[in-house]
């Protein structure tokens, strides 16, 4: 029997924009098993980011349920997702969201150092080391590129060594050769350490590399469809 890590059902979210209701998930269902690596495609608008934020418990549904890592977190309270935010899942973004006034290195301790983790400083020099960062432990995002202040960030999403790693669009500000870099990075999390990966993108190279696609169309799952 397969172990799922994620089990979604029948979840539907809206928003409201300029006074109209606006579906963004239509009653999804779906499962993603431990270990696997799967790519959520879709045009710009299809409910990409609001099904990471949804799965992850960064948000909530308006309706169905959510089942992370064996936890029914649907009606969980902020107070209990935090801590599972922190210590089950990590999260890679775009934009990158690290903290501008912290060093690389603390950038990618802070998750560690709020479980309280005396060997949050070492961690994050281990990471570093392995994305090949060591001579950026000191700098700042300012002075990083963009491809350095990405592993940065995957390697903060990971100090805690989370069961699950959501990425939305990770290699959208990059260009070719750093895009790459940082699909090699993710693939190699899945294969040597198992984590789960679910990751939205319009990269056609980060797809061809997941073991299964989910593609969204109008807030409804088609899956097995290609990009």
């Amino acid at each position: 029997m397969v172990a799922h890590i994620i089990q979604a059902d029948k979840i539907s979210k809206h928003f409201t924009l300029g006074g109209r209701r606006v579906h963004v998930l239509n009653d999804i269902s779906l499962s993603v098993a431990v270990g696997e690596f799967v790519v959520v495609a879709g045009s710009s608008g299809s409910g990409k980011s609001t099904l990471l934020s949804v799965l992850s418990g960064l948000d909530k549904p308006d309706s169905g349920r959510i089942e992370l890592c064996s936890m029914d977190i649907t009606s969980f309270s902020e107070d209990q997702l935090a801590p599972i935010r922190n210590e089950l899942v990590g999260f890679v973004f775009q934009a990158f969201h690290l903290i501008p006034s912290l060093s690389a290195v603390e950038n990618i301790q802070f998750p560690a150092e709020l479980r309280k983790d005396k060997m949050a400083r070492e961690k994050a020099r281990e990471l570093l080391a392995k994305v090949g960062l060591s001579h950026r432990a000191g700098n700042f995002p300012s002075q990083m590129s963009g491809g350095e202040q990405q592993r940065v960030a995957i390697c903060r999403a990971l100090i805690n060594e989370p069961k699950i790693v959501f990425a939305d669009e990770p290699t959208g500000n990059l260009d070719s050769e750093n895009s790459e870099g940082i699909v090699e990075l993710l693939c190699k999390l899945n294969a040597e350490l198992n984590t789960t990966l679910v990751i939205a993108t319009h990269s056609h190279s980060l797809a061809a590399r997941a073991g299964r696609i989910i593609h969204l169309c109008d807030g409804a799952v088609e899956e097995g469809l290609g990009m």
